[in-house]
């Protein structure tokens, strides 16, 4: 008797608890759009969210980061113009 005893307090205890269950979704985080994600360059490094192949780019997709995305390849391509830059004076 004992073990039942034990069993119901164990399933009162885990309905008390909420367990919440994130389940991976294979669909297009904009809405409207049930095209499936891209594997590999569907995920936005900026909001964190997957897009089909269609809504992947964060203009596409109106990303909430899209000023930060904006800094950050201005700064990256200037930076690297520097570095080509020509140096030799001319004459």
């Amino acid at each position: 008797m004992s073990s039942t005893e034990s069993i119901s307090s164990n399933t009162n205890s885990n309905q008390n608890t909420p367990i919440v269950h994130h389940k991976k979704s294979n669909r297009c985080h904009l809405n409207g759009c049930n095209s499936r994600v891209v594997k590999i360059i569907g995920h936005c490094r900026y909001c964190q969210f997957s897009f089909c192949s269609t809504h992947r780019l964060p203009e596409t997709h109106e990303c909430a980061n899209l000023d930060f995305c904006k800094q950050t390849s201005f700064e990256k391509n200037s930076t690297k113009l520097l570095r080509e830059k020509c140096v030799k004076l001319k004459v």
